[in-house]
């Protein structure tokens, strides 16, 4: 019984045994090492068809893995690492240049939740950029994703700091490790000192799943000798800058990516990592390269090919198979690829615009891809971006479209100098179709449109210009100036008594309250503050309905509180009606109008003192000059760029009026400029004449009826930006390729200008 009780047990185990035997392994997460070269193009890589450089150990991953021909980038690093790192366009997250918003979440924090050790290596740049002095810098230096916040256990990087403090990234680095700055780096080379402490993470953390993140600082300028240049032997060459080392910093890149294979494979964890090898944007303009027998010019900063393909190489011998990929691959499409790798699913409360890349490369049936890519492209506002404006594209196989429909055929005119007519049907569907996904890709809606009646209007603001929603429910919106030096519109909400500021990078914010009127007796008029404009020092002047005056703020810009300082109050002892609008010549004369729009008649009981509704000039020396005295309702008011003629928006009738301002005598007889009546007869919302700005060409842009005309200097009505809406003002940004719109309860935003210098 006893032997029968322990045979019984024995077959037991031995059944328990085998089937222990036949659960399988859980499959261990793969490693993933993603490398992104700084300004290296396609054409500096041999596996790309490029003959200048050596670049044997990227070639080889090519040659055992997959080699895309459709990867792209931004123009410009932060654009594209941004959207590397966060998954998504740049119009959903963009603040700055050098910022990453440190409320977004990284790879690098997705990874960690999902069980991975992170590491990053390289180039930072995200936390500060602008040196003291840049015009806004204060309000952005030190506001992006510190490096100790951005998801990684440990690090070793490059510029973690200020601009100024960034110091080298080649010889005699300056890098920050784990919280401390390497004290030791004295003729040492950047890019050894993150290699090694690449593979240093990779020996010590072989037995978990890792995720590193190597964005390199080659080969970025200055271009400076290497290691294994031969000036490097004297340390008085290794900082000389001669464009001819840029063929050693892209074979020095190949060395390092040999190196951290190298090591994978001494570890024996080579079949189990996921290794990617891309590209932040093409290779800067100085450099030439031969690439399939042409001669290639780097087109870093350009949204022609030359400055948005890039190399992207991805390899693991377990799992990707050879191949030639025609995938089209934004930088939002790394996250989503990144988490189908791993076999996990991205959060749903973190937003992605990206698609995996990863079925084709395994073999498996995939959903259908798109087969374009969208570059939506702003690297202001920043120190050295003064020259860029916001671009938007589509690309395709051939074909690209821009947002302002400018449309190329990339396969016979790679440069772009030939925009296509779209003539035919094949042509016309696929311009409609790009147009879509343009039209569908916005951080803000549009509404109204554009109406041309003249090809003057069409060179000055483009037939496919857009007319944005920036920001709105406000009860009536006036007032516009736009601040360079803070890349800010400041705008006034008259019944709310209440100046608001818009910016790319926060939105809308309350800037000032009681902005026109600082008593505490209620009233029914006009409160608030109307037009806004700069004196000759940056300082913000105001038009203030409530308190009746033209004044100064007396406060900072980073610090507004409701004290100013009053420049004129009255005319010949008697208080001033209610200041509407104002502008400024070069000597700081202060043109502004009077009417009696914001006056509460019945509760201030001094009323109207002054028998007119003027226009006034308050000169440098104090002294106010009636300029005009016979308009019912003096409203906008703007100069030509000569100074010689002035421009007065009248509401009532609704005339544009012109003053000659050589004449010696006063006041001004001025004659019609634009009759606007049978444009208010029209139209639906009966506004009339209102505020106005003009370019330096002399084009005015003046609001009233229904929206925005546009008139020649000879007062020949070019166009309208057409909104059906009371569109009180409007005013241009300094390079006069945006114009804000202050409408009704809206703020609009129309870009004029997508060059790139």
């Amino acid at each position: 019984m006893k032997r029968f009780r322990l045979l019984i047990l024995g077959l037991a185990m031995a059944s328990s045994i085998h089937s222990f035997a036949q659960i399988p392994t859980p499959e261990k997460k793969p490693n993933i090492i993603l490398i992104m070269a700084d300004d290296l193009g396609p054409e500096a890589i041999g596996s790309y068809g490029g003959t200048s450089y050596k670049t044997p150990r990227i070639d080889q991953l090519a040659e055992t893995g997959a080699i895309f021909a459709h990867g792209y980038a931004y123009p410009l690093c932060t654009n594209t690492r941004v959207s590397l790192m966060t998954g998504k366009y740049n119009f959903r997250n963009w603040k700055a240049f050098g910022i990453l918003d440190p409320k977004e979440k990284t790879f690098g924090h997705l990874l960690q939740e999902q069980g991975y050790k992170t590491c990053m290596v390289g180039k930072w740049q995200l936390q500060s950029y602008d040196p003291i002095g840049y015009p806004g810098a204060e309000l952005r230096r030190d506001k992006g994703m510190k490096v100790e916040n951005a998801g990684f256990d440990e690090y070793c990087m490059w510029h973690t700091r200020h601009n100024e403090d960034k110091g080298s990234r080649y010889p005699d680095p300056l890098i920050y490790q784990n919280g401390e700055f390497l004290q030791n780096t004295n003729s040492k080379y950047g890019p050894d000192i993150f290699v090694e402490y690449l593979n240093d993470f990779v020996k010590r953390n072989a037995d978990d799943p890792f995720f590193i993140y190597y964005p390199m600082a080659l080969t970025h300028n200055p271009f400076v000798p290497t290691p294994e240049s031969g000036e490097w032997a004297d340390p008085t060459l290794r900082h000389k800058e001669d464009d001819k080392f840029f063929g050693d910093m892209v074979e020095y890149t190949d060395l390092m990516v040999g190196k951290i294979i190298d090591q994978l494979d001494e570890l024996g964890i080579r079949e189990n990592t996921l290794v990617i090898f891309y590209s932040d944007n093409g290779t800067h303009q100085s450099i030439t390269s031969q690439m399939g027998g042409k001669t290639i010019r780097g087109g870093k900063g350009k949204t022609i090919d030359d400055g948005t393909r890039v190399p992207l190489i991805v390899n693991w011998p377990a799992k990707v198979k050879k191949q030639v990929s025609n995938q089209f691959v934004a930088p939002s499409d790394f996250m989503p690829t990144l988490f189908e790798v791993i076999g996990q699913e991205i959060p749903s409360d973190n937003h992605t615009d990206g698609e995996s890349f990863w079925p084709e490369l395994v073999g498996e049936k995939a959903p259908q891809r798109r087969d374009w890519v969208f570059i939506d492209y702003n690297p202001k506002p920043g120190w050295g971006k003064d020259g860029f404006t916001p671009v938007s594209f589509v690309k395709g196989e051939r074909y690209k479209l821009y947002s302002d429909q400018r449309f190329y055929d990339i396969e016979k005119d790679r440069l772009e100098e030939k925009p296509l007519d779209a003539s035919t049907p094949k042509l016309k569907s696929i311009k409609e179709k790009y147009t879509h996904i343009l039209d569908s890709l916005r951080r803000y809606k549009t509404f109204g449109e554009i109406q041309s009646f003249d090809p003057q209007f069409d060179k000055i603001v483009p037939p496919h210009s857009k007319i944005e929603i920036i920001a709105e429910g406000f009860n009536w919106s006036e007032g516009p100036v736009w601040v360079e030096s803070e890349q800010c519109l400041l705008f006034s909400d008259v019944p709310e008594n209440t100046i608001y500021k818009w910016s790319e990078m926060n939105g809308t914010e309350v800037f000032l309250k009681k902005s026109g009127y600082t008593g505490s007796k209620p009233r029914k008029g006009g409160k608030g503050s109307n037009g806004l404009a700069l004196d000759l020092d940056g300082r913000l002047l105001l038009c203030r309905h409530g308190d009746r005056e033209v004044a100064r703020l007396a406060s900072s810009f980073h610090e507004p509180v409701p004290v100013f300082e009053s420049l004129i109050t009255n005319y010949q002892g008697k208080k001033l009606n209610s200041p509407n609008d104002l502008v400024l010549d070069s000597k700081g004369n202060i043109y502004f109008t009077d009417p009696e729009f914001g006056l509460d008649k019945d509760l201030l009981p001094e009323g109207k003192e002054l028998s007119v509704n003027g226009v006034y000039r308050l000169n440098t020396d104090g002294t106010l000059d009636l300029l005009v005295d016979n308009l019912e309702k003096p409203n906008g008011v703007a100069l030509s760029p000569d100074e010689q003629l002035l421009y007065v928006a009248n509401s009532g009738p609704q005339h544009w009026m012109v003053y000659d301002l050589n004449s010696k005598t006063l006041p001004l007889k001025g004659k019609i400029f634009f009759d606007g009546t049978e444009l208010h007869v029209a139209s639906i919302s009966k506004q009339n004449p209102d505020g106005m700005d003009v370019n330096s060409e002399g084009i005015i842009f003046a609001t009233g009826p229904d929206g925005v005309m546009v008139f020649s200097p000879e007062g020949k009505h070019l166009g309208t930006i057409y909104v059906g809406k009371h569109t009180s003002n409007c005013v241009l940004s300094d390079d006069e390729k945006t114009l804000y719109v202050t409408c009704d309860d809206y703020i609009l935003r129309i870009i004029m200008g997508y060059e790139i210098k």
